[in-house]
């Protein structure tokens, strides 16, 4: 067991739920430009991200060196618990156009390590993805995304991919047979998941190349806690690099008693079959304040991924004509995160996050 000392530690520096293996293992296989400018970047902003946390009070140095972007908030399933699929999300639909997209690289790429083609809706649905991804990769930096692989659908598509540069892919796929996977993920087809992972990694051998390195993400439900053996066996078969086993997030008792695992190591919540909380105290801590950003389709900026609505957005990128650096010191941004310094139990959407918890969300496993 580890003591809860080396966890924080861990957690710390990000090996916990990620572990150390696959680290070195992304390190040596993604293509970074590291440049006297971005190491010094990220310097300021780790810096100023403990003397934050210390002193209680938001210093700001820098600009974040991971910044999340979302290709389009449209989804091609309906996944009861997500509200781009449930209907649930009530800011407009709409992808991000490709103009907009090089500028927000022209601003502040330069600082940036990591870009995440993610947060709301299917990145392959906007028809300029892989050109975001081609524009990132000329400018140095990582690229990683997120789908339910139903639209790399022929072997040249597949060649694009990798031939775009794209470093990582995430599959989400929560069952191992058609009956399980459309429990969650209504309206898609498990063995057109399957064709594309094999189509994948056939055009990866091809070209021989090294990525996108190859995730599976599992979210681990009541209904498919039993088939984790069988979802490895079919990432051996597939090549897959790694495994991301998830814990559910749920939004009420009943979607609680609905999905939520037996299995105390894959629940972030506690339940006795009527009320759910978080395990863990929420502290007054929050690191993504300073790493990290959320960019939305239509230039709205979120603190993080949990501002579905962005309820929470400091300001719009495109429509006030504003650089992003110039919103990164904002007025909102700073009270958002001395809310956080002071009492994040005040702030809704943080009621439901897994940041600063002792126990990972997910837990990875190299294959």
């Amino acid at each position: 067991m580890l003591s809860n000392r080396f966890k924080r530690m861990l957690q710390q520096l990000g090996l916990y739920a990620v572990p150390l293996r696959s680290a070195i293992r992304s390190a040596f296989i993604v293509n970074v430009r590291y440049t006297p400018k971005r190491v010094f970047n990220y310097s300021k902003v780790i810096l100023s991200m403990y003397l934050s946390k210390w002193l209680k009070r938001p210093i700001i140095w820098g600009l974040p060196p991971i910044i999340m972007v979302e290709p389009t908030n449209i989804c091609n399933l309906k996944c009861p618990m997500c509200p781009s699929g449930n209907g649930d999300m009530h800011r407009p639909r709409g992808k991000l156009d490709l103009k907009h997209f090089k500028s927000i690289v022209d601003d502040i790429g330069d600082y940036v390590f990591q870009i995440q083609f993610w947060n709301q809706g299917e990145p392959f649905i906007n028809k300029n993805f892989l050109e975001f991804v081609q524009y990132a990769k000329e400018k140095g930096i990582m690229t990683q995304t997120s789908t339910n692989g139903h639209y790399i659908r022929t072997d040249e598509m597949a060649e694009t991919v990798v031939k775009s540069g794209l470093d990582q892919i995430i599959f989400s796929m929560d069952g191992t047979n058609s009956e399980t996977y459309a429990k969650y993920r209504v309206g898609g087809n498990f063995d057109l998941v399957i064709e594309t992972l094999g189509r994948l990694t056939k055009a990866r051998t091809r070209l021989g190349k090294k990525t996108p390195l190859i995730e599976l993400q599992f979210i681990v439900f009541k209904h498919n806690q039993d088939e984790i053996d069988r979802l490895i066996e079919i990432a051996r078969e597939n090549k897959v690099n790694r495994i991301a086993f998830k814990t559910a997030q749920v939004y009420s008792e009943e979607q609680a008693k609905e999905y939520l695992p037996e299995d105390a190591q894959f629940l972030r919540y506690e339940f006795d079959g009527q009320s759910i909380s978080m395990r863990g105290e929420i502290e007054n801590w929050c690191k993504r304040l300073w790493l990290n950003t959320t960019v939305n389709w239509d230039g709205s900026i979120s603190p993080c991924c949990f501002d579905k609505d962005a309820d929470y957005a400091m300001a719009h990128l495109f429509d006030q004509k504003k650089s992003f650096k110039e919103i990164w010191k904002n007025g909102d941004y700073m009270q958002f995160r001395k809310q956080v310094l002071s009492n994040r139990k005040g702030i809704e959407m943080c009621g439901n996050c897994t940041e600063g918890l002792e126990e990972p969300y997910a837990r990875i496993i190299e294959l």
